[in-house]
């Protein structure tokens, strides 16, 4: 039979980023956490924590809409919009002034009311087309 969790869990663990500005919120990541984010290698905790510090610090307004929410029989599977503004540096680029809206589908497996595991695709492309760093 599968676990339960908390329905409210990706949206403490979304919002939870955006508050601390990149960090996971501690009460919700297992110490065994791993991210897989296409395009990137495997991370721990740490290293998720600097991979969205990099972009709260280009786009500080960033925020999670969740928009859809579905258990699974490991967690959940969610449907994110990441919004901002490109204010700061990222990755090398200099502020464009520009709105983002960059879509996600993110997996989560949870143990005990904590995500262990976090695999997510999100649209690069999409965000440096937003940017003028590509054609769109």
């Amino acid at each position: 039979m599968a676990e339960t969790h908390p329905h409210d869990l990706p949206e403490r663990f979304f919002k939870g980023q955006d508050r601390l500005e990149g960090p996971l919120p501690p009460e919700l990541v297992a110490p065994e956490y791993r991210a897989e984010i296409t395009g990137f290698p495997p991370m721990d905790a740490a290293g998720h924590a600097a991979f969205g510090q990099a972009f709260y610090a280009g786009f500080p307004d960033l925020h999670h809409t969740l928009d859809e929410v579905r258990p699974t029989d490991e967690g959940f599977a969610v449907r994110f919009t990441l919004r901002g503004t490109h204010t700061g540096d990222f990755m090398g680029m200099p502020p464009t002034g520009r709105p983002v809206a960059v879509g996600a589908i993110v997996l989560l497996s949870v143990v005990g009311g904590r995500v262990t595991h976090l695999r997510a695709i999100f649209d690069r492309f999409g965000l440096l087309e937003q940017l003028g760093a590509i054609p769109a």
